[in-house]
């Protein structure tokens, strides 16, 4: 029988060899009042990250009672390559990822380990996450994603494009030497989800999410019990489905200080549609115990509603909060381990009626709190046919050690062209028709690589990837990588790999034309200065927002001539006669095209007058 969650002894790292075959590597407010002219310029956002498949983001509550120092998500029967994005923005940073080979009744496996752990100094560990003092809510969540606090949790992810056999999650420990090794298992699920095209042309299709329970071993031969721990789970789904994009980032529990940040919820409405669900596999299940993704019994899963979706790039989220079952089992002697209690009143923590032990003991559920602490919540995303997406990190190499397949362009095709520049370490290569890095690094080294990506009808995708090959216990580190937005509108510099709590300054310079205005950082301001500079304590993906220069020239003895790129046509010219009020209003003057640029004049026996451009 197949061993759930946890790894065989004969495990080893392996992949499928491939012959290196080297390749060519290929409102900011401005005025203008007659003498000068400055620039308004309204939010803009890059390509938002998206998976094929499924992406997934959890808050996890460390109840292992020790500090820990990283976390392992397993993923049964699928390959690193198959990995879209992970979630690289918590005390760990980007995950390491590798691929284990192990063989049982049921034939080979190849699994895929997502590990993200701290490095130790020589006196103390990179980082950790602590032990907490009280029961943390499921709100208190968004406080897993900000990596200067530290309270008892953590925040993790992994998006992929084919389905995993089983997924399992483990806190890592420190075994006493220094080393990390699997601690208790994470009783958090991750769903599945089923797309049913659409039965006929006038009806929807359908997108349905299936949560499992936590996947756990199977009681020894000698046990009698027949049932796993059990776990309670409140499933809250959106109600309403667009295209709007989502990234694995933004699926994080909402923050009620932040109402206009980014949540899992994807700017839709959300409702709550299984309150309590029981979830507790039977292994002695009489429809079946399935040895691989450790389902079996009445409670080994929980269905999802059928969530119709109008369209075949329609975005569907899901959240599922997992508790504590305090409730009773059946656990006398000859008992199942059974929970007793299957209902949960309408208090949210007591249970239901009247309930007997197979020693007849009997138990009033109405007076026993069978709704335990908050363990963490799962929030999910899926869309049947997604956009053309890149990665969002690669992960670091190790010298003279295999690397694992890592896909840079996230599709549901081979449908695109993609391309790199930079250097890649010596033994290392990139495959363009697939966008897959592989090889084994002999060079040592920071490296940095841009990939470029198009696909027909698309944008054109572009992004820098900082990495380092090195030893197996580098200093902790972060990524810096930067874009400038729109990509014709000026240069960036700082990207690089940055040791942790040292300092990096960004740079970004406008080409002629255009004027820098803002970085921003998954689409939140971060600052306003040109030369921006930071502690580095975890990755950064940082966009420099250019808009188009207001210039200002003479015309005339009464006239003066505005001009502005034609790259920005959704940008209004706007005027008013007091900056002490809002009343901004369309410019009368009309405007042609000279060249490359809008032109207008502007009358100056009109009075006084501010000048704007307005980005809608």
């Amino acid at each position: 029988m197949k061993t759930l969650c946890a790894p065989s002894e004969d495990q080893t790292v392996g992949r499928t060899k491939r012959q290196p075959q080297p390749r060519p590597v290929g409102p900011l407010l401005s005025i203008l009042a007659l003498l000068a002219a400055l620039l308004l310029l309204g939010p803009t956002s890059a390509h938002a990250s998206i998976a094929y498949g499924s992406i997934n983001n959890f808050d996890t509550v460390n109840d292992t009672s020790n500090v820990c120092h990283g976390f392992e998500i397993e993923l049964d029967d699928i390959r690193s390559s198959d990995i879209t994005y992970t979630y690289d923005y918590n005390h760990y940073g980007t995950p390491n990822i590798t691929e284990v080979t192990s063989s049982d009744s049921l034939g080979l496996h190849t699994n895929v380990l997502v590990r993200y752990q701290a490095v130790w100094s020589g006196s103390a560990w990179s980082a950790y996450t602590a032990v907490p003092t009280n029961n943390i809510p499921p709100t208190q969540g968004h406080a897993f994603t900000n990596p200067s606090l530290n309270f008892g949790g953590e925040h993790f992810g992994v998006g992929y494009r084919r389905q995993p056999t089983k997924v399992c999650y483990h806190w890592l420990l420190d075994t006493g030497s220094h080393t990390l090794s699997l601690g208790p298992q994470v009783y958090v699920s991750t769903p599945t989800f089923t797309y049913n095209p659409p039965p006929l042309p006038a009806q929807p299709a359908v997108i349905q999410a299936n949560i499992p329970a936590p996947v756990q071993p199977p009681p020894p031969p000698w046990s009698t019990f027949e049932f796993s721990d059990a776990v309670w789970v409140k499933e809250i789904v959106t109600t309403t489905h667009t295209n709007d994009p989502v990234e694995l980032r933004d699926l994080v529990t909402p923050d009620t200080n932040n109402p206009t940040a980014k949540d899992w919820r994807n700017g839709q409405d959300a409702q709550v549609e299984i309150q309590w669900q029981l979830l507790q596999t039977d292994f002695k299940s009489t429809s079946g115990y399935n040895p691989t993704n450790g389902i079996g019994g009445a409670n080994g899963q929980l269905g999802g509603p059928n969530q119709g979706v109008n369209h075949s790039d329609d975005v569907v989220t899901t959240r599922y909060e997992f508790y504590v079952y305090n409730g009773p089992y059946d656990d006398p002697n000859g008992g199942t381990h059974e929970a007793l209690a299957q209902t949960v009143a309408a208090d949210n923590l007591h249970g239901v009626g009247w309930t007997t032990n197979s020693n007849g003991d009997v138990f009033d559920l109405s007076t026993n709190e069978v709704v335990g602490k908050f363990l963490g919540a799962q929030m999910s995303g899926m869309a049947a046919a997604p956009p053309i997406g890149l990665i969002d990190h690669l992960p670091d190499g190790e010298l003279n050690l295999p690397y694992a397949d890592r896909s840079l362009v996230i599709a549901g095709d081979t449908n695109f062209t993609a391309t790199l520049s930079g250097h890649l370490p010596t033994g290392l290569y990139f495959d363009p028709g697939t966008s897959i890095i592989y090889g084994t690094p002999t060079e040592s080294g920071n490296f940095l690589v841009t990939i470029t990506a198009t696909a027909t009808n698309k944008p054109v995708l572009v992004k820098r990837y900082p990495f380092t090959v090195g030893g197996a216990n580098l200093p902790a580190h972060s990524a810096v990588d930067t874009l400038p937005s729109p990509l014709s509108a000026g240069s960036t510099a700082g990207d690089g790999v940055y040791t942790n709590g040292t300092t990096t300054t960004v740079l970004a310079s406008p080409n002629a034309g255009y004027r820098f205005a803002y970085w921003t950082e998954n689409g939140a301001v971060v600052s306003t200065t040109a030369a921006y500079t930071f502690t580095n304590i975890l990755n950064r993906s940082l966009v420099a927002n250019f808009g188009p220069n207001l210039s200002l020239s003479g015309g005339s003895p009464h006239a003066l001539v505005l001009t502005w790129l034609t790259n920005f046509p959704t940008y209004t010219l706007q005027q008013t006669t007091n900056l002490g009020t809002t009343n901004w209003s369309a410019a009368a003057e009309p405007f042609s095209i000279v060249g490359s640029n809008y032109q207008t004049t502007v009358q100056t026996t009109n009075g006084l007058r501010f000048f704007r451009l307005q980005h809608p």
